[in-house]
């Protein structure tokens, strides 16, 4: 099984004291699946990193690039978020603000081009777009 890494889940496990079982998890995880990170969650964590100067964090996430593949964000991604955005906006069910790049929807076409599931503490966030699963729910 394929699994992506959601932006929530990837901060909970470069923090260096605290979800001692998602980084347990994860360590499983590598082992069972081929677990991915976007490119998209690596930036909206490493911001938010970066303004806390959580260097720590900062190092393990680091660590975790040399150790999983990264997903690129192509232009084959951007047409394809557009294409989920559109249909959700159409459906009047928005994902977030009109003017907000939605980093879910990126997330969700990736996940889409991988055939892959997403990890993520929201599932709800992807129910419209691609399979999402909390970590405790991902087949051992």
């Amino acid at each position: 099984m394929r699994l992506v890494l959601d932006t929530g889940i990837l901060g909970q496990v470069v923090h260096p004291r605290r979800y001692i079982e998602v980084r347990e998890w994860l360590g499983n995880a590598v082992e069972a699946h081929e677990v991915l990170v976007s490119e998209i969650c690596d930036y909206e964590l490493r911001r938010e990193l970066l303004r806390l100067g959580a260097m720590r964090s900062l190092s393990h996430l680091d660590e975790i690039s040399r150790e999983l593949r990264y997903l690129p964000v192509t232009t084959t991604t951007w047409r394809a978020a557009a294409r989920l955005w559109a249909m959700a906006r159409r459906a009047g069910k928005p994902t977030a603000s009109p003017d907000s790049l939605d980093g879910d929807v990126l997330l969700a076409a990736q996940a889409r081009s991988e055939d892959a599931t997403i990890v993520t503490t929201n599932t709800r966030h992807f129910e419209l777009f691609a399979p999402a699963v909390g970590w405790a729910d991902v087949p051992a």
